[in-house]
């Protein structure tokens, strides 16, 4: 038992110490191994409740490691962090019992398939479904390693996931017949093909550079305000127009000095109470404020975080499936949106999608919400779960004079890199991010969501204009590089010069096709497992 323990043990080390972002990343490509040998081991014993005892020790390698990466999330919510941890590792554990299943009902190389390509296809799923975390999908690993990963233009991160799942079975399977070597020697030699074959994505990348064609040339203004986020959404000391005047002051001097085409605020950045009501923001002090400082630059938009709501009255039946019931005929939907703003043109918004599950939204809402009622974490103004927009309903945000097209990915959404793909295959030139990592305090968890978003440059092959509350800010290029950084916890701004780029990559058109195989062949290989019995 202490020696199956010691390899689940260490292989959820091993995963942990190859994350970003100031892990060992070629750790990665071993990390399995141990926990490999633990199910080989379990059964190939004369010892019962094997399903069971592989849980076990395959469950200590995942919480381990959730636990190790992820243990910040308990700045936002202790009960949420638990949950988190908790049930996400049990997911990756029942993924290792089906393997376990799939090897013994057919043979070890179905099973080897199997694990490869259902474990992607839950990397699929967790992007998709009430309690999505891809927080931890393995192609991430490499966020901070943009010269290993320059293919993921055409892979997308499932390429990486792909890459780190074969790796450990081709040395695991190697390994695993050390004992037949007579002249270790030989087995050392026979290893040098293998780790030859591993590090080869890495000798594509970089050698092979991407041709890229670089467009218009513009200028942006990045702000970073450092506002509390407890304070202002708990404290209420501030409105709209206290967060405006700390607008105009950050950039003032600036924009009397040089010409910028777009400035850039973090999400939620105008969140006052409930929000802003969308069907009448036109109509308020904020809209009006905004409209006469961007009218003395006229040739500026302003990219912002805003909270808005919708009121639904005289409606006797759940007008949405977000919806608030406030009182009888009457509903609201709030919303954690970003705005394109400029004189000339007036506004336009879109609604963030992919919500944080717990503080944004309820999973399983009607299941639910009968049982506990609408109590949520209060992580953005309210306590009831926000509304979405249909994927339909979606804008990118162009300049009022320019041929410059942007999308607003709003903090959480940066994971999703279909869901980004997608929304620049809409038209966009470059990329925009707004964001709030200021609850998580100086953890690694804003510095993963910052390392992500290069993930995201790489695969679409554009510019990322970052906007953080709090940090990091910065300016990323097509490539994955940081041209220019404000660092966590500063007050000010940045600015730099982006090029729009218009060429799609076989990613942004393609999606997740690597994922979508992988589904195919692991309910194929998993409905075999139930008509087949290993002779």
């Amino acid at each position: 038992m202490s020696r199956l323990l010691g390899y689940s043990l260490i292989s959820g080390l091993l995963l942990s110490s190859a994350w970003p972002v100031n892990g060992i990343t070629p750790l990665i490509f071993v990390s399995l191994i141990p926990l490999l040998f633990v199910e080989d081991i379990i059964s190939n014993d004369n010892l019962g409740r094997k399903y069971l005892r592989l849980f076990f020790y395959s469950y200590i390698t995942f919480i381990t490691w959730n636990i190790a990466t992820t243990w910040w999330i308990i700045y936002t919510t202790l009960p949420g962090a638990i949950f988190a941890n908790v049930v996400n590792s049990s997911f990756y554990s029942i993924i290792f019992l089906l393997y376990s299943r799939i090897k013994r009902k057919i043979d070890f190389k179905a099973g080897t398939l199997f694990l490869i390509t259902f474990w992607i296809s839950f990397e699929k799923f967790h992007l998709n479904w009430d309690l999505s975390w891809p927080w931890l999908n393995l192609g991430n690993v490499f966020s901070e390693r943009i010269n290993w990963i320059q293919w993921y233009e055409y892979t997308g991160v499932f390429g990486g996931s792909l890459w780190v799942l074969c790796s450990n079975f081709l040395l695991f399977h190697h390994f695993k017949k050390y004992s037949t070597f007579k002249d270790p020697r030989r087995f050392y030699i026979r290893i040098i093909p293998r780790i030859i074959l591993i590090f080869l994505p890495i000798l594509i990348s970089l050698i092979v550079r991407p041709n890229i064609n670089l467009g218009e040339k513009f200028k942006v203004l990045i702000t970073q305000p450092r506002i509390d986020p407890w304070d202002s959404k708990y404290g209420k000391s501030a409105n709209n127009l206290d967060y405006f005047k700390i607008f105009k002051d950050l950039t003032y001097e600036e924009l009397e000095s040089n010409k910028y085409d777009f400035v850039i605020a973090p999400e939620t950045y105008f969140s006052e109470g409930y929000g802003e009501n969308v069907d009448y923001f036109q109509f308020t002090k904020l809209h009006d404020s905004l409209f006469n400082y961007l009218k003395m630059y006229e040739n500026t938009n302003l990219i912002s975080g805003i909270q808005f709501y919708k009121l639904y009255q005289n409606q006797i039946d759940k007008p949405t499936k977000s919806a608030n019931f406030v009182r009888d005929k009457l509903w609201i939907d709030y919303f954690n949106s970003s705005i394109n703003f400029s004189a000339l043109k007036g506004f336009e918004y879109n609604h963030k999608s992919k919500l944080v599950v717990g503080s944004e939204f309820m999973p399983f809402k009607s299941f639910l919400e009968p049982i506990i009622g609408t109590v949520m974490i209060d992580l953005g103004g309210t306590t009831v779960s926000k509304g979405i927009q249909h994927e339909s309903e979606r804008k990118v945000f162009e300049h009022s004079n320019k041929n410059l097209k942007t999308i607003p990915i709003v903090c959480y959404e940066t994971i999703y890199g279909e869901y980004v793909s997608n929304y620049v295959d809409l038209g966009a030139n470059f990329i925009t991010i707004i964001t709030n990592d200021a609850w998580w305090l100086n953890t690694p968890g804003h510095r993963h969501l910052l390392s992500y978003a290069r993930l995201r440059a790489i695969e679409n092959r554009r510019y990322v204009i970052r906007s953080a509350n709090s940090g990091v800010s910065a300016i990323i290029n097509e490539l994955g590089e940081y041209k220019n950084i404000l660092p966590f916890d500063e007050k000010g701004i940045i600015s730099g010069e982006v090029y729009t780029i218009n060429k799609s990559t076989f990613y942004s058109r393609n999606g997740d096709y690597i994922a979508r195989l992988c589904i195919l062949l692991s309910i194929l290989l998993l409905l075999l497992s139930f008509s087949k019995v290993k002779e």
